[in-house]
């Protein structure tokens, strides 16, 4: 015989918990970065994970070589990619910067000049980090991530950074490590320089999917994919 306490409590138990999510998706002011499990709320620099590849490009130059780049990760499917943009970059191609809004791959500020922020007070930072944003959204971009040149922001920058949403990304490997062999790559983020040329470009992808498929079987997965598959591995800012 069917137990229809047992139903009936089955059913306002799961009625519960849909309620519950719901209400936790649609409530105001929850940071995207907060939707994946086990990702940091503190401000740190993510740079490596336990499982997957996060594949980065940093854009400061380069147009039909950007164009090729979007059309290749589309052909090979690699639907998880994050291109680091120079504002400067952005303001020269807005064609392309419109096909970068509409292609299927995360968008990050790369700064060339981090040490613009020594001489800032703490209201002048979140002023030039606002700015930034807007810029970006009035090209319909929408940065979740933050990467500097040479040198990492320092730990206030990251604090200041990391309360308007963007989530600072350094690297495990580069091209120069990349190109050198040997490189695990499961578990990297892994920063590619965009260059001019679109046939130098191309020879660049061979090298570089040569070594990755070298190295193990690779998976593409977002930045935040990665930090949450092992949240041990961002370097925290106390």
């Amino acid at each position: 015989m069917v137990d229809l306490r047992s139903i009936v409590v089955r059913f306002y138990s799961a009625v519960i918990i849909f309620i519950s999510v719901c209400l936790f998706i649609l409530l105001p002011g929850t940071s995207r970065v907060m939707e994946v499990s086990g990702v940091w709320p503190s401000p740190g620099i993510i740079y490596k994970g336990e499982s997957g590849s996060a594949l980065t490009f940093n854009i400061t130059i380069g147009d039909e070589s950007v164009r090729w780049l979007l059309e290749t990760l589309e052909e090979k499917n690699i639907d998880k990619a994050t291109f680091f943009l120079d504002p400067a970059w952005v303001d020269r191609h807005p064609d392309l910067t419109e096909m970068i809004a509409e292609a299927n791959v995360d968008v990050g500020i790369y700064d060339l000049h981090p040490s613009r922020y020594e001489k800032m007070t703490e209201k002048e930072i979140d002023n030039h980090i606002s700015t930034l944003l807007s810029f970006f959204k009035e090209h319909e971009l929408n940065p979740r991530y933050y990467r500097t040149k040479d040198d990492l922001p320092a730990p206030e920058v990251v604090k200041r950074l990391r309360k308007q949403e963007l989530l600072v990304v350094d690297f495990l490997i580069d091209d120069a490590m990349l190109a050198g062999g040997n490189q695990k790559v499961d578990g990297a983020v892994i920063a590619l320089d965009v260059v001019n040329n679109p046939e130098t470009m191309k020879t660049r992808w061979a090298n570089w999917e040569q070594a990755m498929s070298a190295s193990s079987e690779v998976t593409y997965v977002s930045i935040l994919e990665l930090l949450a598959s092992s949240d041990s591995k961002i370097k925290l800012i106390e």
